[in-house]
Formats: structure tokens, C-alpha cells, sequence
């Protein structure tokens, strides 16, 4: 226990720095100018994507159906921005607190399972 401590988690811990230093900062000015010019849109599909993400379940059920690679890339393709843009959004209205993270992943993760059970709500 003493070697993984003297050794790998300093190693450890000088790459998970250098992985930080690498990823670019957002540029939180031009989110904000589409939030605030779309904020009460936004609104609406924060409340809808729960219902909307049948779109992607219906998508990955004709996948399924079909043994097509395709079909998945396609699920996923139409899953990512219903779940994206709800997060940004709440992150734009709690300014990115702590708070509003926590409750963006919260929602992030409530909209996969949406996605889950709507896969097996919506036979084909």
C-alpha cells in the first residue's frame, strides 16, 4: 500500500493536471447570447425532452428490430442534443453554480432513463 501511494498516485495525479490543461476553455459569452435569445423556447423543450426523447427510443427499437450499426448512430445521433442542450440551458440559468451542475446532471441523467424506458415502452 505504501508504493501505491509514494508512487502511482502522484503519476496519477500529474496526468489527470495534464489532461486538465489540455481541454480548452468554453466560451461561455456566445452559449449565453443563444440562451438569452432563446430563453423562453428553451423553456418549452426543457419540459418536453422527457417526451421527446421517444424520437431516439423509436430510432434505437428499429435498430434493434433491424441489426443495424446504423440505427445505433442514428439513436445516438438524435439522443445527444436532447439531453446537451437542456444541460447547457440549465447550467445558463443557475450561472453555472454548483447547484445548477449538480441539478443539469441530475436532469441529464432523468432523461436517460426516460431514453431507457421509452425503448422498452414503445414496441414496434
Amino acid at each position: 500500500m505504501h508504493t501505491i501511494n509514494e508512487k502511482l498516485l502522484p503519476m496519477m495525479k500529474s496526468k489527470v493536471t495534464h489532461i486538465k490543461s489540455m481541454r480548452p476553455d468554453w466560451n461561455w459569452s456566445e452559449i449565453h447570447a443563444v440562451m438569452n435569445a432563446f430563453g423562453f423556447r428553451l423553456i418549452f423543450l426543457t419540459c418536453l425532452c422527457p417526451i421527446l426523447t421517444i424520437v431516439p427510443a423509436f430510432a434505437t427499437n428499429l435498430a434493434i428490430e433491424a441489426a443495424s450499426f446504423t440505427g445505433f448512430l442514428l439513436a445516438l445521433i438524435l439522443l445527444i442534443p436532447w439531453i446537451v442542450i437542456p444541460t447547457l440551458f440549465i447550467q445558463h440559468l443557475t450561472n453555472r453554480s454548483k447547484f445548477g451542475i449538480i441539478a443539469s446532471f441530475v436532469y441529464a441523467g432523468l432523461l436517460l432513463v426516460s431514453y431507457i424506458i421509452w425503448i422498452f415502452a414503445v414496441p414496434l
